[in-house]
């Protein structure tokens, strides 16, 4: 039983700190990030992309809406002796409230808290994510013409156009290695918080507890315990979906590059095939993998084994409270 309040007080404690640390993460960034935001426009403006307006809608209702649920969960009716718990836990076991008004200033406090700890994090989120898509989408697009021209006969695919290609995808690369340089420490934060959070919600509903007195002593606290869970997952999937897709593009992208070079060898000249060859050569980098601060990396692949890690650690916890 010791074990679970630890593990329960490490996770909750966990996306307390990860939040504070965000808000100082991001002070120190905030001109870095905002240059990005710049760059990542005037790239999309120069090749006729613009970052469509409802993604923006969305990520600010989404914004309003997610510390609003969130206190929504937290506002169930607690009795007064358990609003009296809760604010001694987040007064680290001080009592300077009244008889009667606990619950008043619990609400309040919970409000100014899940608004400081949801807030930034969503907007940093979206901020990633946004970008992610957005860049996704330009190496995409430039990918999928110039593969098109490949396939088309007489097409002119000579080392001009070879050359413009690289510039572009390098022009794109550019952009990735600043949001990796900028975003990855605090991606790093909220992944980490996320995950946190779902780990607590696995173990806290604990499915192979049938203790009666467990289940009643959590009863009041369901909603705010799936809340907190099923927002970590979300987020995370949301994150590193988005992410991986960089991944997947620039990969998208090494192959239409050598789709080309194929086809210069095909109906270029001797001259100009080993012009676009030391060119490719120059720019033949792996395709571009965004990473949390190089913990661990965003791929398909990657995704489904830190879940599975986040799984087995759980249910291992569980098996040894059982």
């Amino acid at each position: 039983m010791c074990l679970k309040r630890f593990n329960s007080k490490l996770a909750r404690k966990s996306i307390d700190i990860t939040a504070s640390l965000l808000w100082f993460v991001m002070m120190k960034k905030r001109k870095n990030v905002l240059r990005l935001l710049y760059n990542t426009q005037l790239l999309g403006n120069s090749l006729g992309k613009k970052i469509p307006k409802r993604w923006l809608i969305y990520g600010a209702v989404a914004t309003i809406t997610i510390p609003l649920i969130a206190l929504g969960s937290m506002t169930i009716p607690f009795q007064e002796d358990q609003c009296k718990a809760l604010l001694m836990y987040y007064s680290f076991g001080l009592n300077y409230v009244n008889d009667g008004n606990n619950c008043i200033v619990f609400y309040f406090i919970i409000f100014i808290i899940q608004f400081i700890v949801h807030a930034l994090r969503t907007i940093v989120a979206i901020i990633y994510i946004v970008i992610c898509c957005f860049l996704r989408n330009l190496l995409n697009a430039h990918s999928a013409v110039s593969a098109k021209k490949v396939i088309i006969q007489n097409a002119d695919t000579g080392y001009a156009y070879f050359k413009n290609y690289l510039d572009t995808n390098e022009r794109i690369a550019v952009i990735l290695k600043s949001l990796e340089k900028t975003m990855s420490l605090p991606i790093f934060l909220i992944v980490s918080s996320d995950l946190m959070g779902l780990m607590y919600g696995l173990i806290k509903l604990d499915p192979f507890n049938n203790i009666p007195e467990y289940k009643d002593s959590i009863r009041p606290y369901t909603v705010m315990i799936v809340f907190v869970s099923a927002r970590g997952l979300f987020s995370f999937l949301c994150i590193s979906f988005a992410a991986s897709g960089i991944h997947q593009a620039s990969k998208n992208a090494k192959d239409t590059q050598q789709d080309i070079l194929k086809q210069l060898l095909i109906v270029g000249g001797k001259k100009e095939f080993q012009e676009s060859l030391l060119l490719n050569n120059s720019y033949n980098n792996p395709p571009f993998i965004l990473s949390a601060w190089d913990v661990f990396y965003f791929t398909k692949g990657g995704i489904l084994s830190v879940l599975g890690s986040v799984m087995t650690y759980s249910l291992l916890i569980m098996q040894i409270l059982k």
